[in-house]
């Protein structure tokens, strides 16, 4: 089950057909505020799980993840404990998921100073990206109990997990159940059964428990605390500069650049940057075509552009520049000649 919350995060946020459920955890969303967070243990390993921004296009996560016996006893205050870069842990990194798409768009590991790539992770981000997650009827939920005898009226509590918040039980909590099988992937959770558990008033975004049941044994992550305003040493999500994969290629068109890109880079500001003296002047370059296929994006530039902006017998390199994330911009280093 390694990293296994996450993961789920991304398929209850599917959309079509699986709407209730989708909208379920798109709703909590809405209202999920930097440093809501919960605490999980689960295979001995306890995981701390936090929002750590939320706009209307995507959200991202950091998780921190340390072996139960690394702990002697467990922290006072999480937050503390991650003040104090999170002692014994072996696993600290943020994702970013595309709420409109549901696409893991970024993962970075602050443990290992690197960005992950999302291909690893593909055939099962597909599958949870599809689990029919349906509302569980009072009438289907675990109860408290052994089972009455045939015939009698079953008069048994419903179950519900334990909550605690910023380390206070909560007592008599609530919670609705969500519950879907695993399809046939030849997964660890192949043909499982899935259930979980959100609290019924709405007021906190995250799942507080999630089951995983098969015929012989039930394995459970459990949340063993959870809270607001967790704080981090990392401020945001570190992003991956755009790279040039190609020579500017000229066409009768007009002029293409190809670059690998992150698919969170939608826009982009587009210059020429005239490197025949040594007093360098920047152009910009108001009309282009921008097409995204996968991870590359393609400019094109008109020649009409070309001709208004560009002077004959002059040497450029064109700078691009995400919207709205202008510290990650990228130049090309080979000088373009222009020579209608």
């Amino acid at each position: 089950m390694k990293r296994f919350f996450l993961l789920l995060i991304c398929s209850l946020q599917t959309v079509g057909a699986w709407a209730n459920a989708s909208n379920q955890l798109k709703e909590r969303l809405q209202y999920a505020r930097r440093g809501d967070y919960i605490v999980t243990e689960a295979n001995k390993v306890i995981t701390v799980i936090a929002v750590r921004s939320r706009t209307d296009s995507s959200v991202v996560f950091e998780e921190i993840s340390v072996p139960a016996e690394h702990l002697k006893e467990k922290p006072e205050s999480w937050g503390q404990w991650v003040k104090n870069k999170a002692p014994g842990h072996t696993s600290w990194s943020m994702i970013e998921i595309d709420l409109t798409s549901d696409q893991l768009l970024e993962c970075y590991s602050f443990s290992r100073a690197a960005w992950l790539q999302a291909a690893s992770q593909e055939s099962l981000l597909s599958t949870l990206l599809h689990l029919p997650l349906e509302k569980l009827d009072e009438n289907k939920r675990k109860r408290i109990g052994p089972p009455p005898s045939e015939g009698e009226v079953d008069r048994r509590q419903i179950w519900n997990p334990p909550l605690t918040m910023n380390g206070q039980k909560i007592k008599q909590a609530r919670f609705d159940a969500y519950t879907a099988e695993w399809p046939q992937d030849r997964s660890e959770l192949s043909g499982k059964t899935v259930t979980v558990y959100f609290d019924e008033e709405g007021k906190f975004p995250l799942p507080y428990w999630i089951q995983v049941d098969t015929p012989h044994v039930t394995a459970s992550m459990r949340v063993i605390d959870s809270g607001s305003q967790l704080p981090s040493p990392y401020q945001k999500l570190p992003r991956r500069v755009p790279e040039f994969i190609s020579t500017p290629r000229v066409s009768e068109k007009g002029l293409q650049l190809s670059l690998k890109s992150p698919k969170y880079y939608k826009t982009f500001e587009l210059f020429a940057i005239d490197v025949t003296t040594k007093e360098k002047q920047i152009l910009p370059i108001s009309h282009f075509i921008l097409s995204h296929h996968g991870d590359t994006v393609q400019l094109e530039i008109p020649k009409t552009e070309l001709a208004q902006t560009l002077e004959t017998g002059h040497r450029y390199t064109w700078l691009v520049v995400p919207t709205g994330f202008s510290e990650y911009y990228t130049e090309s280093t080979k000088p373009f000649y222009w020579n209608p």
